[in-house]
């Protein structure tokens, strides 16, 4: 990805801070032109190259944990390069059973809907127990808006749709979900204002011909969190903000955990790998800074089958009441 590519992916999300909950899949080219003063032609462009490339895979849409009585957890997990890789994969997304797999090299952050909660801490000790992977830190709960809106059997079946036809196309999610195209423009909206519903992008970072760097910065007590963000985008142009809701200091010593007064991560395009261990020196020096993570993003991948059944459940359980 180059600064173009970065300035466009960015204006996706509302506030341009990466979420799971501020996508916006509605935005048409002429909006997202306006957004980052590129010219529609070159918004057309990068999209359809996003797509020819293999980075834009499509967009991912999914209800709101608490509409299914659940919440969302997210772990990080180390798996050690070699043959046995994909075993491991297999094994972490067959127990663990995640929503969306976020991957940045050898680590692999899976979020979890962990409702019961004892089964889903159940299936993270076997995985462990079983050699799968290493866990980084203990699972945290990943915070997400609560929704305001309630869902009706309309609503499950126009989620169920745009999950089968992820990129989405709208025509054909109306008539699957068997309302009109502008009926569910107006049901979307009502749902993604009150945070009932969701969108995230899947996307390969492989598949891009340029190199993204991760940067998680760990900052001390009595550092100024908005100066620091401030100044950082303001020499970092391209910087996209990424919500600050892993606790990445578990990975220091335990010992230097309480000198942690917060942490902003942010993704950044780098010409190269060594380009960004520089960086990450640069960005020592700062009065204040801890210690400065670099990773690099692979992929963002949907795992629909867990939350496909929750889903199916909630429209079978509507009809049982009709």
């Amino acid at each position: 990805m180059d600064s173009l590519d970065c300035r466009l992916f960015r204006a996706m999300f509302s506030g341009n801070v990466q979420t799971i909950h501020g996508f916006d899949p509605r935005l048409s080219v002429q909006s997202l032109s306006r957004s980052t003063g590129l010219s529609r032609v070159t918004v057309r462009r990068r999209l359809a190259l996003w797509k020819v490339e293999g980075f834009w895979k499509s967009v991912i849409a999914f209800p709101n944990p608490d509409a299914l009585g659940a919440s969302f957890q997210m772990q990080s997990v180390l798996l050690e390069p070699g043959r046995g890789r994909s075993r491991s994969e297999r094994a972490l997304i067959d127990q663990l059973e995640p929503v969306l797999l976020f991957q940045s090299e050898d680590v692999y952050n899976p979020l979890l809907l962990s409702e019961p909660r004892a089964i889903s801490e159940r299936r993270q000790r076997d995985f462990q127990e079983g050699g799968g992977g290493r866990a980084l830190c203990p699972p945290v709960n990943f915070p997400i808006p609560s929704s305001t809106v309630p869902l009706g059997l309309r609503d499950w079946k126009i989620i169920q749709s745009l999950r089968r036809f992820p990129h989405p196309d709208w025509p054909a999610v109306a008539k699957d979900a068997g309302v009109t195209l502008r009926s569910l423009q107006r049901r979307v909206a009502r749902l993604m204002e009150g945070k009932a519903l969701c969108f995230f992008p899947e996307t390969d970072f492989r598949r891009s011909p340029g190199t993204v760097a991760w940067i998680g910065i760990l900052f001390g007590m009595g550092v100024d969190a908005a100066r620091l963000e401030a100044d950082l985008t303001q020499r970092f142009p391209d910087l996209m903000c990424v919500e600050p809701v892993f606790p990445f200091e578990h990975i220091l010593p335990p010992s230097d955990r309480p000198k942690i007064g917060g942490r902003f991560p942010f993704q950044i395009p780098v010409p190269s790998a060594s380009v960004a261990d520089q960086l990450r020196r640069d960005l020592m020096m700062i009065p204040g800074v801890v210690d400065v993570l670099v990773g690099f993003p692979t992929q963002m991948i949907s795992v629909p089958r867990v939350l496909d059944a929750r889903i199916e459940a909630a429209i079978d359980r509507w009809g049982t009441v009709a």
